[in-house]
């Protein structure tokens, strides 16, 4: 039986109002997961909504995407790393910052599985976009003798070449952070000069070293550093 035109409208009104209702309320919002420290991505990092109950996982470049309110409370959780909460505020990008559970003796080891694991992902990405070096094309290329000014342009200028070279950077930034937690770590850090855990993460922020400091540095230079430095610290803080 037909429904009369009046009835239509009106359940037609109402349905256009409930899905608009929704839209307002509920967006998209984006973000990437990284090691706090580093700037190292995470994959399979699950991110949930506590109000709606919908759970996604971090991709290879540690990207998601959820659908949310302003107001709710995403659960961050992955094996190895401090769980945490975050109240959507807005619908901006989102940066999170993830803590390994045992800062003092996974410091060298996540990092290193960090630095290890971007460069499997860039080389994987490589061979299946076809990116040969790097996003790096030497100039050879170029030449109309046996060159390629088409891989030449499509590395260089492309969005492939692009995330490949990002993905090596990364790597590398990966690799120096671990290099850096060799030689001046929470450990390292604790015990050379009374520090509190609070003021670990500030004291790391503002008095770390440049890499190719620390490797020209005696034990005995490091140790100097951090005791000086750590005066330098209380100072400013009191």
């Amino acid at each position: 039986m037909d429904l009369p035109r009046s009835l239509k409208l009106t359940l037609l009104l109402i349905f256009t109002s409930v899905i608009w209702c929704f839209a307002q309320n509920a967006n998209t919002i984006r973000g990437v997961v990284v090691q706090d420290g580093t700037k190292a991505r995470i994959e399979q990092v699950t991110i949930g909504n506590k109000r709606s109950g919908q759970r996604v996982s971090s991709d290879k470049l540690g990207l998601f995407e959820l659908i949310c309110k302003i107001g709710d409370t995403l659960m961050i959780e992955r094996i190895g790393y401090q769980e945490l909460k975050i109240r959507v505020q807005n619908y901006a990008e989102l940066t999170i910052h993830l803590k390994p559970t045992n800062l003092l003796n996974e410091v060298s080891i996540t990092g290193q599985r960090a630095s290890a694991q971007l460069r499997e992902i860039s080389a994987t990405y490589s061979k299946e976009k076809g990116i040969f070096y790097g996003g790096k094309p030497p100039l050879r290329l170029l030449s109309p003798f046996g060159g390629s000014p088409v891989t030449f342009f499509y590395e260089l200028l492309g969005k492939d070449g692009r995330r490949v070279r990002r993905l090596n950077q990364l790597a590398k930034d990966a690799a120096e952070a671990e290099e850096i937690s060799r030689y001046f770590n929470d450990l390292i850090i604790r015990n050379t000069v009374a520090i509190d855990s609070n003021q670990l993460d500030a004291f790391k922020l503002k008095y770390t070293p440049k890499l190719d400091q620390l490797k020209r540095w005696s034990a005995y230079d490091r140790a100097n550093y951090i005791k000086s430095s750590f005066e330098e610290f209380r100072k400013k803080e009191n």
